[in-house]
């Protein structure tokens, strides 16, 4: 290298470019601090340290600034160069951006380097040994000054947009840095906005996003506004470390400690960077951590597109969560430390079931979720607890083997449309409990037993943890969980007193509903007879389903139509894959709607589901379901529909359900017995559990 005496600049010795603009830039030392609070006194580093956070910084391909100071006055110029390799007693360094022809620069003098690193300042006191237009080699000395360079860390961003909204108007932006306190934006000197328009004594709200997609909005106030070169920075503060992403509920998922605790990894979504943190306490519903007040990087509010949980070595878990709060504490040891909740918004189905099932381990060591079941010891506590009666055996005898083949498909594959809960000790069945995602926003709960003699015993631990397990579930965009169903015979105590009892003492069909229906069992005629000319069976169209609407609501006014997902506003939205979820399991699950007129009239709404047999035992599943909106309708016609339906189904004999029950009873068609179809709206999940806790 041709070491010269000459430092080449395009800056003048006021420290102005060529355009006369004060380049403010690169005179700035270090950014002041977002607090305000004095920063901890110097520390001294040796030069191995030295050396090797200078290789670091080569190895990162950052730069070091280089100082110059004026021999008569204060004034000083400051230049970004490039280290190279360093060995220990020189530095040679290179001019990030070479510049062009300078004066003499005779009246200043080299005046040390410097360079951040994010959590220190360090400050080299060195010699020039030589300078020329392509760079500097300075001589190094035994030790430097390292200055903790602010209290909080500021974390660099790149390619994150910053938009300003305030009365109306937009500005845009870059978000240059942040730390847990603050945001530092940069407002684009190409704003439509002009930025005189811009009141930093009023609240505006500060939206990111980075790809078109949004990773944080909320309100903020401007603390400091400057102005660099021809743009301007401010730093703006959020009004609260606290949001609600869902509606505050009375009733809250509970958050257990884990040992040992789970690590969590992502991507910070405003960095890029990786973070590694250790969780505090986790539930269904969500977690919270801890970070080091310094270098704490999660705000409230925050998107977390992508993050990892990992439990030891057994497995891991991806989810999308937001932070909903951050809060400052002090350590038993006396350090600062910040508490942030997260929580989850979406995760794959069967990754939040073994979450789910850890936690309620922790809890209660003899309640699982889908773990192993031997099949025949579950075929034994159905028989033993009186769930599969004689009636009910008389029923599935003759299609034994395809039930055992439809349970071992249902017990033993993952799936995200099929979960079964049970209470074990010493290995042995005491109660179990199953559900299936059945419609496209329903879940059906069924199967419910119990081997106990008290009034309800282990059945109520069962009716806990489902309704744990779908708090913490429902939330989430995967589980498809906006309704809870289930079907019961009045006579049966327990789902009339809890299930039944709940809904009557909630008093509100919008948020929990119970419907009759008339239910038995019809043959299928093998010589079908036409309708008569009047009458049309036909695919049903979005105008029939509203008349069933209207009926319905006069009638009931319930949660029914919903859940059974035979809403007209459904039937020309987007098809979900439900079907062929059921498919992958080796299982099959479709639904047709039919409607009945007479002269164009609508006078029934027939929905026939199809499934394999027995995929619930009362085959409530896999049964034509009639929904007369005029009970004068002869019953002689739903007979004659009954048998042009037979087409969809292999067995002799179907099941039928039939709405509303006064229709059965007045149409002089016997029936086998009552089902009533209880439905549960997730929103009110507080009226569910305040209720069934007091009928306990």
């Amino acid at each position: 290298m041709d070491y010269l005496r000459n430092l080449t600049a395009s800056t003048d010795t006021e420290g102005r470019e060529k355009d006369g603009s004060t380049n403010l830039a690169r005179r700035r030392l270090i950014d002041t601090d977002f607090e305000t609070d004095p920063l901890p006194e110097p520390t001294t580093i040796g030069k191995n340290r030295l050396v090797n956070t200078l290789n670091l910084r080569h190895f990162r391909n950052e730069t070091i600034r280089m100082q110059f100071q004026h021999v008569r006055d204060e004034r000083k110029l400051y230049f970004d160069a490039i280290p190279q390799p360093c060995f220990g007693k020189y530095l040679l360094c290179l001019w990030q951006n070479p510049p062009g022809p300078l004066p003499h620069l005779d009246n200043y003098r080299f005046d040390g380097l410097s360079f951040s690193n994010g959590i220190e300042f360090i400050r080299i006191d060195g010699s020039c040994r030589a300078i020329s237009a392509k760079g500097i080699c300075v001589r190094l000395p035994e030790k430097a000054v390292s200055q903790s360079s602010r209290l909080w860390i500021r974390h660099s961003c790149q390619s994150v947009h910053a938009r300003l909204l305030q009365n109306g108007i937009m500005f845009n932006g870059m978000l240059k840095d942040f730390n847990a306190s603050a945001f530092c934006v940069s407002l684009s000197p190409a704003n439509d906005a002009p930025k005189k328009w811009l009141n930093s004594e009023q609240n505006l709200t500060l939206i990111l996003s980075a790809n078109d997609v949004i990773l944080y909005s909320g309100e903020c106030r401007v603390t400091r506004n400057t102005r660099q070169r021809n743009e301007n920075q401010l730093v703006i503060k959020p009004l609260s470390h606290l949001i609600q992403r869902f509606t505050p509920r009375i009733y809250r998922s509970k958050r257990v400690p884990v040992s040992p605790p789970p690590d969590i990894a992502l991507r910070h979504p405003l960095t890029g960077g990786l973070v590694n943190l250790k969780a505090i306490d986790i539930s269904g519903s969500g977690m919270s951590v801890e970070e080091n007040q310094q270098s704490a990087m999660l705000v409230a509010g925050l998107l977390l597109p992508e993050m990892h949980i990992y439990f030891a070595s057994a497995f891991k878990i991806r989810c999308k969560a937001q932070v909903v709060y951050t809060r400052n504490f002090t350590t038993a040891h006396g350090g600062e430390k910040i508490q942030c909740g997260i929580v989850f918004l979406d995760m794959e189905p069967n990754d939040h079931m073994r979450l789910l099932s850890m936690i309620h381990q922790v809890e209660n060591q003899h309640l699982y979720i889908c773990n192993p079941v031997d099949i025949d010891s579950l075929w034994a506590f159905f028989f033993e607890t009186g769930f599969i009666y004689p009636k009910k055996y008389a029923f599935i005898r003759q299609f034994k083997e395809e039930v055992k083949k439809t349970y071992e498909k249902l017990y033993t594959c993952q799936s995200s449309v099929a979960r079964h809960f049970t209470w074990q000790q010493n290995g042995t069945i005491i109660a179990h409990l199953a559900m299936l995602r059945f419609y496209e926003k329903t879940w059906l709960i069924q199967h419910l037993a119990s081997k106990t003699e008290k009034r309800f015993g282990t059945g109520t631990d069962m009716v806990d943890q489902i309704g744990a397990f779908t708090h913490d579930t429902h939330r989430l965009a995967s589980s498809h969980m906006s309704y809870l169903i289930c079907y019961y015979r009045p006579e049966n105590r327990f789902p009339a007193h809890f299930f039944g009892g709940v809904a009557e003492k909630i008093n509100n069909p919008r948020a929990c509903s119970v419907d009759d229906f008339a239910y038995f069992h019809t043959r299928l005629e093998k010589n079908e007879k036409p309708l008569a000319t009047e009458w049309e069976l036909s695919r049903a169209e979005p105008g029939d389903l509203y008349e069933l609407r209207d009926f319905y609501d006069q009638h009931s006014g319930g949660l029914m139509l919903r859940a059974l997902d035979l809403i007209p506003e459904n039937m020309d939205g987007p098809k979900g894959d439900l079907s062929d979820l059921y498919q992958e399991m080796g299982l099959w699950r479709e639904r047709r709607v039919f409607t009945l007129k007479q002269d164009a009239q609508v006078k029934v709404v027939i929905m026939a589901n199809v499934a394999d047999f027995a995929l619930n035992l009362s085959d409530l599943t896999n049964c034509i379901n009639f929904f007369v909106i005029d009970e004068q309708t002869p019953y002689e016609i739903l007979q004659q529909s009954i048998s042009m339906l037979g087409q969809y189904y292999s067995a002799a004999k179907v099941p039928v359900l039939v709405y509303p029950l006064s229709y059965a009873r007045n149409s002089g068609r016997s029936f086998d017995r009552v089902y009533r179809l209880w439905a549960l709206d997730m929103q009110y999940t507080d009226e569910f559990f305040k209720n069934y806790n007091a009928l306990k």
